[in-house]
């Protein structure tokens, strides 16, 4: 009978501490939450033949200009880099490329192996890449009047 009173009195407490009172209460709606995700989009000015050149003769280099607009939302990390799809594959390997902006080096070494190190471009930004394309002076007659027809791919993702 002890045990059964020590049961009961054990629930008592146990009920009177778990707010057997009422409280007013109150509530604010926070209503239209929208959470969108942000965009990573890239393009460049001109969209074709960027570094198209005439007449590269050994020993010479060109300077064009690429210029990658950042049109997304969040800032971008941008790579560019390069293929062959067409031309003198010995023409190609010859050629050499230097890419820089603002006067930082992003690329310098044979144009076959052009990727540069990424570059920070934020939102409706523009970066002017400087590409210096040359043949070097070594180049023998047997280069003469070859080509290499290449595309240019401008990769960008989310910064982080």
């Amino acid at each position: 009978m002890k045990r059964l009173l020590w049961v009961f009195a054990g629930l008592v407490v146990v009920w009177s501490s778990c707010g057997a009172g009422a409280y007013f209460t109150d509530r604010a709606d926070v209503p239209d939450n929208v959470v969108r995700a942000g965009i990573v989009s890239v393009s460049t000015e001109p969209t074709s033949a960027a570094l198209s050149i005439d007449a590269l003769a050994p020993g010479e280099t060109v300077q064009r200009t690429l210029v990658v607009v950042n049109d997304g939302q969040l800032a971008e990390d941008v790579i560019v880099t390069g293929a062959k799809k067409m031309g003198i594959t010995d023409f190609y390997n010859a050629l050499t490329c230097r890419v820089t902006c603002d006067g930082v080096l992003l690329y310098e070494g044979p144009m076959s192996a052009l990727t540069t190190t990424p570059l920070r471009i934020e939102p409706a930004a523009k970066a002017d890449l400087d590409c210096a394309v040359g043949l070097p002076a070594s180049a023998g007659n047997d280069l003469a009047g070859d080509y290499v027809r290449m595309t240019l791919y401008v990769d960008a993702e989310q910064a982080h």
